[in-house]
């Protein structure tokens, strides 16, 4: 075999090989393709799934914002004695009375500490005609409204410490 020869015949192989790296890369590829087409409809289903989710918390919020305007605006402040008022008709009804300071306070618009100061001022004198004793244990079960759900408190162990 001549020179010549053998260099056409190294050449030949040296193609072969480049040919067959560039058909695996080129293979390569085409997988590499299909998955981030597989990758890019997994990502797009999981888009579309969550649009529900993102559209109902966002009516959640919007409602929320409407029911907080319409609550803000329900008309003019009371002003303290109108505030006074409602506190001690609030808690000289029998019905009412034993409502929590916190929800006597939110329908009213006042802070909880001034319904129970008025609370205090009205047990030491005597209302409808009961007597301390009685009053008191008027006071120990309360009506009390959290997360939309009325029951009663115990109220009588508050403040008593633990002998």
């Amino acid at each position: 075999m001549t020179i010549e020869n053998k260099s056409k015949s190294a050449g030949a192989k040296g193609l072969n090989k480049s040919g067959d790296q560039l058909h695996a890369l080129q293979e390569s590829l085409r997988q590499s393709v299909s998955q981030m087409e597989q990758w890019g409809s997994w990502a797009q289903g999981l888009l579309e799934s969550r649009d529900g989710e993102i559209a109902a918390l966002q009516a959640r919020v919007d409602a929320l914002e409407q029911r907080l305007l319409r609550e803000s605006s329900d008309g003019p402040r009371l002003t303290n004695a109108q505030k006074r008022e409602a506190i001690t008709s609030y808690l000289t009804d029998p019905e009412r009375t034993n409502w929590s300071d916190r929800e006597i306070a939110r329908q009213v618009g006042a802070s909880p500490q001034t319904v129970a100061n008025w609370r205090q001022r009205l047990s030491v004198t005597s209302r409808s005609g009961q007597t301390r004793s009685q009053q008191t244990r008027s006071q120990q079960n309360r009506t009390v409204i959290r997360g939309g759900k009325v029951f009663k408190m115990r109220t009588d162990n508050i403040g008593q410490g633990k002998d």
